[in-house]
């Protein structure tokens, strides 16, 4: 029992070794997602761009296919994704 114990903790170090790189990348995201906001407000382009966000999950679905992601779980977390950055960009 112990020895399954031992396995579970080291998994779930790993776990947590890869959620505290996604954090800290989607921390480098939303800052460039916070300059793309500047630009786009300094110009008076529109906030959201709609052809944008299918193209990119699109592309994003096709890669997570390749990786055993579900299609559905890509889309729903890309769906969150750009919801943060347009909060983020009318915060500009």
């Amino acid at each position: 029992m112990a020895e399954k114990n031992i396995k579970l903790d080291t998994l779930r170090k790993k776990i947590d070794l890869i959620d505290n790189s996604l954090i800290k990348l989607f921390s480098i995201r939303f800052n460039v997602v916070k300059k793309v906001g500047k630009f786009k407000k300094d110009r008076d382009m529109p906030l959201c761009d709609r052809k944008r966000q299918q193209q990119v999950t699109r592309i994003r679905i096709k890669q997570g296919k390749t990786k055993g992601l579900n299609p559905l779980f890509v889309k729903k977390l890309y769906n969150l994704i750009f919801n943060e950055a347009i909060r983020l960009e009318k915060e500009i």
